[in-house]
C-alpha cells in the first residue's frame, strides 16, 4: 500500500509539472506580437587596436511576464562597419594591422522597472554568444591574415528610455545606451521599438 502511494503521489507531481510547464510555454506564445521588439544599436568595438571599429547591431526580442514581469529574452546579430586599426612603425616600413568582428549572441534580459523616473529602465543582459573576430596584417614587403571564433559567456547593461513616456506620438520608440562583453566589447546606442 505504502508503495502504491508513493508512485502516485509521484505521479500526481509529474503530471502537474508537465501541465504547469505546458501552460508557462502557452503563455509565452500567446499575444507575442503585443510583447515583441525589436533595437538597431550603433557603436564602437574594442577589438584590441588602437582606433576600435564601429559595428551595427540588431536585436529582436520577447518580453516574458507570463514567467516573471521584468524578464525577457533577445537574439542580437553584430557586424563592424569600420575595422579597428592599429599602425607600428618598424625597419622594413610601418605594419598596419586591421580587425573587424561578427557576432550573434542569446540573451535573458532582467529590466528594472521601479525607477522613480517615469520611462527610465535598466536593464543587465546574460547569455551565450559566438564571436569572430579576422585580423590582418601587412607592411611594405609582407601581409598575414587570420581569424578566430569563440562561443562562451556574454553578459551586458544598459539604460532604456522610453520616449512614449512623455511623448504620445513616440508611444512605442525608446532610446538606450548599450554595454556588451562577448569576445570583444561594444559600446552603443541604439533605437528601441515596441510592436
Amino acid at each position: 500500500m505504502k508503495k502504491i502511494l508513493i508512485i502516485s503521489a509521484a505521479t500526481a507531481a509529474m503530471f502537474g509539472a508537465s501541465i504547469a510547464q505546458a501552460d508557462m510555454t502557452a503563455g509565452l506564445l500567446d499575444n507575442w506580437e503585443d510583447r515583441s521588439y525589436a533595437q538597431a544599436k550603433l557603436g564602437f568595438v574594442d577589438l584590441g587596436t588602437s582606433d576600435d571599429g564601429m559595428a551595427l547591431t540588431a536585436t529582436a526580442g520577447l518580453e516574458a511576464p507570463s514567467i516573471h514581469e521584468s524578464l525577457s529574452f533577445e537574439v542580437d546579430v553584430m557586424k563592424t562597419l569600420t575595422d579597428g586599426e592599429s599602425t607600428y612603425p618598424s625597419a622594413f616600413g610601418s605594419t598596419k594591422v586591421e580587425a573587424s568582428a561578427f557576432g550573434v549572441g542569446a540573451y535573458a534580459v532582467s529590466t528594472y522597472k521601479e525607477l522613480p523616473i517615469e520611462g527610465l529602465e535598466p536593464y543587465f543582459r546574460l547569455g551565450l554568444a559566438y564571436t569572430s573576430v579576422d585580423v590582418s596584417a601587412s607592411n611594405n614587403l609582407v601581409s598575414a591574415s587570420g581569424e578566430a571564433s569563440e562561443f562562451g559567456i556574454a553578459y551586458g547593461a544598459g539604460l532604456k528610455y522610453d520616449l512614449g513616456a512623455h511623448v504620445d506620438a513616440l508611444e512605442n520608440v525608446g532610446v538606450l545606451v548599450d554595454f556588451t562583453s562577448t569576445e570583444v566589447d561594444s559600446m552603443s546606442l541604439g533605437v528601441d521599438y515596441r510592436f
